[in-house]
Parts: structure tokens; sequence; C-alpha cells
């Protein structure tokens, strides 16, 4: 059995105008995501796995801090600083209706399960998300079940460089009041590569591009495909102790205000 634990905390701020500056989507908020995965072999080359999910939605504390990050390099980030700190906002107001959400909390997200058979050097696993948050405010899980469907394989691997591609599709049902403006079908790619500069010690990036998630809502950072980047370090501090993850996300497209900085921090062993 392997274990792997993963945790993201994301401050995110967004600020949104529709063509004709009639509308405008605010989502301000300090953003948990935790997964817990669990593989396990039961041949050769096939393998289950599972991941239960911890999520959170948060007013935060950073604001500050990242005010002061951003004078002290210059950046400028007018969403920002125009909006109270430390306060949750997620407004969403679409053109039959005016969507507001609360604050979450901490709550278990939806369950994942799945199978995944090994050829080569590569990978495919198909897997199931089923509705299981335990929070009751709406936008924050899914009400269905989802299906995907991934395959990954290795590009470059030695000593020192590795360098993967994977791409996946899913399917998740449309459903509740937002349905005319849900998509169903997803597809996203990505590229990811590690250097280890330094006996167990290493560097990685990972840039992936996903499909978008809504339509015809007016507002592009939901309507159109998002480009994402993230960045950091593998750290094993001893030989028989976990491989410690610490890293950065940035979004790269669409341009405009999306994802402040999301802080990564993982475990595997």
């Amino acid at each position: 059995m392997q274990w792997r634990f993963v945790t993201d905390y994301y401050n995110a701020v967004e600020v949104s105008q529709s063509p004709g500056l009639l509308r405008q989507y605010i989502f301000d908020a300090e953003v948990l995501q935790g997964d817990l995965w669990a593989i396990r072999d039961v041949s050769r080359r096939v393998f289950v796995l599972a991941d239960i999910p911890i999520r959170g939605g948060y007013s935060g504390f950073l604001d500050g801090f990242l005010i002061w990050y951003h004078h002290l390099l210059g950046l400028s980030v007018p969403a920002r600083n125009q909006l109270p700190q430390n306060v949750f906002q997620w407004s969403f107001p679409l053109p039959d209706s005016n969507i507001q959400r609360p604050e979450a909390g901490t709550f278990i997200g939806d369950l994942r399960a799945g199978v995944g058979i090994r050829f080569g050097h590569a990978q495919l696993v198909a897997s199931a998300t089923l509705p299981t948050g335990t929070v009751s405010q709406d936008g924050w899980t899914r009400h269905v079940v989802g299906t995907s469907i991934a395959l990954t394989g290795e590009l470059l691997r030695n000593s020192r460089i590795m360098l993967d591609v994977s791409a996946s599709a899913g399917y998740t049902p449309t459903q509740g009041v937002l349905a005319k403006y849900q998509l169903s079908t997803f597809a996203s790619g990505l590229v990811t590569g590690r250097w280890r500069f330094a006996g167990q010690q290493a560097v990685f990036s990972t840039v992936w591009i996903q499909s978008s998630n809504w339509k015809n809502t007016g507002f592009d950072s939901v309507d159109l495909p998002e480009i994402s980047m993230d960045f950091g370090f593998l750290l094993r501090i001893k030989h028989r102790w976990p491989e410690l993850q610490l890293g950065m996300t940035q979004d790269l497209l669409p341009k405009g205000p999306a994802m402040d900085v999301g802080f990564t921090i993982g475990a595997r062993w």
C-alpha cells in the first residue's frame, strides 16, 4: 500500500466584468484543498486507488501580507487592493439569476475511487467521483456522480531528470438550477518535470491546460479554458523519511484576475 497526502492553500481574488459592464463577478476567499491518496497493487499491472478529500473556504488571513508582498515587488493587483481585507465574497450574477455563496468552513469533499492498469511506461486510470461532500451550502461539492479517464506516460526518466505527460477526459451530468450554464464534458492535459540537483533534493514544475467549466455566463474567467503552472521543491531530509513537497501555483490564462497565489505542502511515503 502506498500513501500520499498533499494540501494546497490558495488566496484567491477574482473580479470580472461582463460585456457592457452590466454585471460583476467577485470571488474573494482563501481555499483549502487536501487529498489523502491510497494506492494498492492488485497485480504487477493492475492497481486500485482512492482519494479522501478535505476542502475548505474561508475569509482568510493572508490579504494584508499579499498586499505588502505585491508592493514590495512592484506588482499591480487592483482587485486585491479594492476589496475589503479578509472578508469572504462569492457573488455570481448571471443573466437570469444572482448567486450568492456563503463561506463553507472545513468539510469532507467528494470521494474518488478508481482502477488503473500499467503498460510499458504508461498507465491508464478510470475513476468515479461520488457526491459525498459533508457541506450543506451549494457550490462547493457535486450532487451527481462524475466519471473520468486519464492516460499518463513517461517521456524521459533517468537518475536526475523526469518528464511526464498526461491527458484526461471526464463527464459529469448537469444538474440543479444552473444546469443551463454548466458543461458536462471536460478535457485536460499536462506536462510535468523534475530535476534532482543534489542527492534526493529536486525542483519540479507542472504546466496544465483544462477546458472551461461553464458556458454563456458572460465572464471569461469561467467561460474560457485555463492554463496554470505550479513549481517548487521536493525534499527528502533522510533516506527513510517521507518526501516533502513545497510549492506555489499561479494561473497563466485567461489573462486578468485569477488565483492570487497558491501554496502547496505535501508528503509521500
